[in-house]
């Protein structure tokens, strides 16, 4: 188990390395933060000019007021033509690299977890993903900002400080520099408090997130359980849970700044005392009071975020530590060296051989057991059974959502694991019961079968699925904006617009699993016909709750408790009376009954 202190430099030296490609852009905000910060240091020097010098010479009045002039004429100058462009920079270039790296790192943590299997998706909320992916991500300002320029920036000018003060008073100086190591030192043990209160904040941050992505999709749901009270009683411990946890890190945040401003105030305070007893010795001259408190004051704005680093740094280390977590976290399916690419000349011939599968591998009960099958190509195969024998994670292992965990599933005769996913998933296309559509234009959403489709190759495979007609009617046809997960369109419409997805895709492997079950007559009459187009001349394998759509299947395969009980035709297994005979009888005692 690596310590706090351990795991700080791990991740400190990974972020080095997205912050190593743009250090010119950091220099420069550098440059631009230290001339910034040293500028205002003229204007002590020219208050003690005119205090020691010019007020109390014997100048007339008119040298002096020229002189006064001269010098305003000057700054002017100087602030317009230096400041302005030096503040600009430091603050658009240390900007510019948060934004860069922020956006590497989001792309990074995106792309990571469309590798991820399906285990790896259902173990973790999408509400949490998303978090990772921006509030954490985000955290990488404030660690740009004050840590990779800020600690340059404010070491190089509390250095020039400290010359200039050396050259007035050293004893005072002395003094002044005592309020650094004293705030680090008395803010480091506030620093591990705030690093796990911060990290607990991430934490449920994520877990709200997902609780409410889950009940604004569920919405209809709590409306018509009347838990509206219920949900909002559950939501509020959430936040209350945040909350706490934000209340501690804020607490700690403001004891570590309470701690540095007091420290940085009592010592102002002892020396300007103490620059009094000096004027009174004749040791220090009142424009050298003037000059040195100004310096100070300047001093202290630097110390103070040096001091308040640690504070800083844990709370943006704490986002940053659980982005790379996710990157670490490596995926459950991969890709052998040299995968061999599914030829589209390969006969598309699935078995099954002894495949064995179980969703908790601690637990010792297979899900899936002995399974032994073949498909040849162009056949239609049906998987048949009641909910929960297996039909589903069957046909996870022939896509490669899982591995198996005993046997092989096997490919044109080659194990699926050597496969290329890539060339599997491109000769593969699936229609779900719970159809799942995107924000976007009823174009868009065919097209995502094929990017590069032309407007006529949407329109046929739109005409083919029968989704045509209704895309025509309405208003704005295929340019019509869909809600998010095909709001706005019936059941039937919906599956039919996956449908003509599938059909653009052109794909040799066709799964259906359970694609009219939740559809009313008219619309599974439509859509049957579409997936018997669809079907046509394609290797299918047809995940069946109404039987009487599998009837002319080429092979039927009976389920029971994850085992294959029967093996045939319809009217063959109809006869052994068996598994089948008996679902199939009681569905048909159900049309009666209706």
């Amino acid at each position: 188990m690596k310590s706090s202190r351990q795991k700080d430099r791990t991740v400190l030296s990974r972020l080095i390395t997205y912050i190593r490609p743009h250090w010119h852009l950091i220099l420069l905000s550098t440059i631009c933060g230290v001339i910034k910060l040293t500028l205002p240091l003229l204007l002590p020097q020219i208050l003690k000019y005119f205090t020691d010098d010019v007020l109390v010479s014997s100048r007339s009045t008119s040298e002096k007021l020229d002189i006064i002039f001269q010098c305003m004429v000057f700054l002017l100058v100087l602030y317009t033509v230096v400041h302005i462009p030096v503040s600009f920079l430091r603050q658009a270039g240390c900007t510019e690299v948060s934004n860069r790296i922020m956006h590497r790192m989001r792309c990074e943590v995106y792309s990571h977890l469309q590798k991820m299997s399906a285990a790896f998706h259902q173990n973790h909320k999408s509400g949490d993903l998303v978090t990772r992916i921006n509030n954490d991500v985000e955290q990488v300002h404030p660690f740009i900002w004050n840590v990779a320029t800020n600690i340059w920036i404010d070491a190089i000018v509390l250095l020039v400080y400290i010359s200039l003060m050396w050259t007035i008073h050293i004893p005072l100086t002395l003094l002044a520099c005592i309020a650094l190591p004293l705030s680090v030192l008395l803010t480091t043990k506030i620093r591990s408090h705030i690093r796990k209160e911060s990290h607990q904040v991430q934490k449920n941050i994520s877990t709200i997130s997902g609780y409410m992505q889950e009940r604004m999709a569920g919405y209809a749901t709590v409306k018509l359980f009347h838990l509206e009270q219920y949900e909002a009683e559950k939501f509020n411990g959430h936040s209350h849970t945040i909350y706490r946890y934000t209340r501690n890190t804020n607490r700690y945040y403001s004891l570590g700044e309470a701690v540095t401003v007091s420290l940085s105030e009592i010592i102002s305070a002892i020396i300007v005392c103490l620059s009094a007893y000096y004027i009174v010795k004749g040791q220090m001259s009142v424009g050298d009071l003037i000059v040195f408190y100004s310096y100070l004051g300047y001093f202290i704005t630097p110390l103070r975020r040096f001091a308040e680093l640690n504070v800083t740094y844990a709370k943006s280390i704490a986002g940053i530590e659980r982005v790379f977590e996710m990157l670490d976290t490596l995926p459950d399916i991969e890709e052998v060296p040299n995968a061999i690419v599914l030829s589209p000349s390969l006969p598309m011939n699935i078995s099954f051989r002894q495949v064995s599968f179980r969703y908790e591998k601690e637990s010792g009960t297979d899900t899936l057991h002995n399974i032994n099958f073949d498909i040849r190509e162009g056949e239609t195969v049906a998987l048949v059974g009641s909910s929960g024998c297996g039909k589903t994670t069957l046909v996870h292992l022939l896509t490669r959502f899982y591995d198996v965990d005993e046997g092989a599933v096997l490919i044109g005769g080659n194990d699926l694991r050597t496969i290329s996913l890539p060339s599997l998933y491109e000769q593969t296309g699936m229609v779900f019961q719970d159809t799942v559509l995107f924000s976007g234009t009823i174009e868009e959403n065919i097209r995502y079968g094929k990017l590069d489709a032309t407007m006529d190759e949407i329109i046929s495979a739109a005409k083919a699925s029968n989704a045509y007609s209704f895309i025509r009617n309405l208003p704005d046809g295929f340019s019509t904006l869909l809600g998010e997960r095909g709001i706005g369109l019936s059941g039937g419409q919906k599956q039919r617009i996956a449908i003509a997805r599938v059909f653009l895709r052109n794909p040799r492997l066709l799964i259906l699993d359970e694609a009219t079950s939740a559809l009313d007559s008219e619309s599974e009459e439509l859509v049957q016909e579409a997936l018997e187009n669809l079907m046509s001349h394609r290797t299918s394998i047809v995940i069946a709750h109404r039987l009487s759509t599998i009837l002319n299947a080429d092979q039927i395969i009976v389920m029971d408790q994850g085992r294959i009980v029967e093996t045939g035709k319809h009217n063959e297994l109809l006869e052994l009376g068996g598994r089948y005979a008996e679902l199939y009888h009681m569905q048909f005692r159900d049309v009666l009954k209706k």
